[in-house]
């Protein structure tokens, strides 16, 4: 007698919108927009638009720590349903599990989770551990090698990377893409567009890989970890990591959008808007960057306060001031401030100075004058010395290469964030800092805390787990409303990961520099969908130096405006009137989640964006335009059509538009909805202008004192 699962011709459930159904030996999940499609036969797997009637993969694969010359045999596959509810709203889970006939290979649980009201959904994984010995599951392929549009090809396509940190994140022209985080994949197909969003949902324990092979013609999407979580004999690991799929929604703006809005929930994140400049003492010391100013130490920067209080500034915006004990190893035989964390020893490294020689007194002098107090800490970068007093805090205990010359940033002796007395001496040290008043911290080399090889005291970690802790230990001793900041450069290969959301609030975008280039707006620009729904983005610090009053207004539209948080390599000593001036018409900041979009970015491709639009409603608009070219340039936008094929600004064809210039203080009349608006910029020139829907009564239509013009 066959099995009753085999004699079942349909099942149907159809308590909600999404219906999970079982025919022979395919068993689907649905709502009304896709359907993922398993069969149990083959263990392949497939999505379809439901609309379109289009198979955007088929023959996927969902493989745990395999790479596919190995032929398993005696596989038996069953499935489950479970109802869900959650913040994404009501749905269903279809379980398939796949235990193995023989060898060592563990049972493996494909989760594919499916929204009643939701374009996308949410893939997930856990895995048995049935034999008798412990298992390390490193690579999770949820969609491993699918056939990518079988029978069809994306005329036009065009791709995005979800760029983390410094990493380059530019439009290409091309169906093919190896990327972290999550990818964009857009194109026509019989001249309608598709676009697939794809990456990582909720972060724990791995980081995320997608990649479409343009030769092979397929995608997959992996759930990775250098060394992988550990599975202990006897027990199921049901992983929190999960993937957003999103094949239905056309427009590839606004599946981003969902995306982002979609992974801000899932973190819990919450990143605070650095609602206010800061002066960096480091920055403003540099020759190179900077002044060559030597103010980068406790008293040096409360005078900095007092000048800036002097001088009415902050009648407009608070002030952060952020001192840097940046005492590298390279001096002192590798004696240093890092693992101490103490007053005595940054007052011996030059950076607390009397009369401030605690962080206590040099936070609440700052705060007295109304300043924000933020300092500086190098990841995982141990003073030898403190190596020496504590080498059981060090990873696997071991500092017999603590002698070995190595460069500032890549000791070979490391201390280890998963060992339960260095976290708490970690957690002590980020708690007194609270009390002491701190605000904001900066980690600096965090590559240094990404450790592939594993060796952690506490074995349970990943290494995705064990770099998270860093900044974990510190969101718990600083508290919810601190803010902290991860400069992740991708030294030595160390890839740029969006693993830190919900912990973190920022990210750096660029190397060291205190210069603005067009690129620095495309690494902001085109992660606007993340931008202050998940991090804050910035592209290092900024001084004056050099700049004229074109190129200063240009460069604070861009930060101001793209970015959000400004850092000042300038001194409050040597600010103008009109620079400063200039500088508080950027506060208070845009608030909320949603960010200037690049209408441009699929129709500039593969160059950098140059229209930028925040539209707050149907009648109210920001735009800025950006010449990224160094002779001038007309840059022209459209006001209606299609975004995606032509960068218009996507308004109303029917109205009419008043239009006027912010930095000029210039009324450029009236614009139809139906036309264009081009305007000649200076090489290297941004504007911002606003654009308001032309009514029958009288209407605001700029104001001089803040960029954003009343939108």
């Amino acid at each position: 007698m066959k099995p009753l699962l085999l004699l079942t011709a349909l099942f149907v459930s159809s308590l909600h919108a999404v219906e999970v159904a079982q025919s022979g030996d395919q068993v689907s999940i649905a709502n009304a927009a896709f359907s993922l499609s398993y069969n149990l036969k083959s263990g392949a797997w497939s999505a379809t638009d439901l609309d379109s009637k289009t198979t955007v993969f088929s023959k996927a694969r969902f493989t745990v720590d395999e790479i596919g010359w190995q032929k398993p045999s005696g596989v038996t596959r069953a499935w489950k349903q479970s109802e869900i509810t959650d913040d994404f709203g009501t749905g269903c889970t279809l379980t398939i599990t796949e235990t193995p006939g023989g060898g060592y290979a563990p049972v493996n649980s494909l989760h594919l989770t499916v929204y009643d009201k939701q374009p996308f959904a949410a893939l997930g994984f856990s895995v048995t551990n049935q034999r008798a010995f412990p298992m390390r599951v490193a690579r999770i392929g949820v969609i491993d090698k699918a056939a990518f549009l079988p029978g069809k090809k994306l005329d036009h396509p065009q791709v995005l990377r979800g760029g983390a940190g410094a990493q380059k994140n530019r439009v290409e022209n091309q169906a093919a893409i190896d990327a972290h985080n999550n990818i964009l994949i857009t194109g026509k197909l019989g001249g309608q567009r598709h676009s697939i969003v794809a990456g990582g949902l909720c972060y724990r324990e791995f980081l995320r890989r997608l990649v479409l092979d343009e030769k092979k013609n397929e995608l997959s999407i992996t759930i990775e970890d250098p060394i992988g979580k550990l599975v202990a004999p006897g027990t199921t690991y049901d992983s929190a990591d999960t993937v957003f799929l999103d094949i239905v929604t056309r427009d590839p703006f606004a599946s981003l959008e969902a995306y982002g809005m979609a992974m801000r929930t899932a973190n819990k994140a919450n990143p605070k808007p650095y609602d206010f400049p800061t002066l960096c003492g480091w920055l403003v010391s540099q020759d190179s960057y900077g002044e060559g100013r030597p103010i980068n130490d406790s008293k040096s920067l409360v005078e900095q306060m007092e000048l800036a209080a002097k001088s009415g500034l902050l009648k407009h915006t608070p002030v952060a001031i952020r001192l840097e004990p940046d005492f590298y190893c390279q001096h002192n035989y590798g004696d240093t401030q890092q693992g101490w964390w103490n007053d005595e020893k940054w007052a011996k490294y030059g950076a607390l100075t009397p009369p401030y020689e605690t962080f206590a007194k040099f936070n609440n002098k700052l705060r007295e004058l109304g300043g924000i107090p933020f300092t500086y800490i190098q990841s995982n970068m141990p003073s030898n010395d403190f190596a020496l007093a504590h080498p059981e805090w060090m990873m696997r205990g071991d500092i017999s290469r603590l002698h070995a010359e190595h460069r500032h940033h890549m000791p070979w002796v490391k201390m280890d964030f998963t060992n339960p007395g260095f976290q708490a001496h970690t957690l002590a040290m980020w708690q007194r800092m609270a009390k002491d008043g701190l605000t904001g911290i900066k980690f600096d080399y965090p590559e240094s805390t990404w450790i592939p090889t594993g060796g952690f005291y506490d074995p349970s970690h990943t290494t995705t787990t064990a770099y998270r802790k860093v900044f974990e230990i510190c969101r718990e001793g600083l508290g919810p409303d601190a803010f902290i900041h991860e400069r992740n450069l991708g030294e030595y290969g160390t890839p740029m990961l969006d693993v830190t959301a919900g912990i973190i609030d920022l990210q750096r975008v660029w190397d060291d520099s205190s210069h603005f280039e067009p690129e620095m707006a495309s690494r902001m620009g085109l992660r606007w969908y993340k931008n202050r729904s998940v991090f804050g983005y910035y592209p290092d610090g900024k001084s004056f130096k050099g700049m004229d009053t074109d190129a200063r207004r240009s460069m604070l539209t861009l930060v101001g405006l793209l970015s959000g948080r400004l850092e000042l390599g300038t001194s409050f000593g040597r600010m103008t009137a009109e620079e400063q001036r200039d500088l508080t018409r950027l506060y208070p900041l845009l608030k909320g989640t949603r960010s200037f979009r690049p209408t441009d970015m699929l129709a500039a491709a593969p160059a950098d964006p140059s229209i930028y639009l925040y539209a707050n409603d149907t009648n109210a608009a920001q735009l800025v335009l950006t010449n990224n070219h160094n002779e001038p340039r007309t840059i022209s936008v459209p006001l209606s059509g299609d975004q995606a094929d032509t960068g218009s600004l996507g308004l109303d064809p029917a109205a009419t538009y008043y239009l006027h210039d912010f930095w000029n203080d210039e009324f450029l009349g009236e614009v139809p909805g139906n036309g264009a608006i081009s305007r000649p910029l200076k090489p290297q020139q941004s504007l911002v202008y606003a654009l308001r829907r032309k009514l029958e009564n009288p209407q605001p239509i700029s104001s001089n004192r803040h960029i954003m013009q009343g939108c």
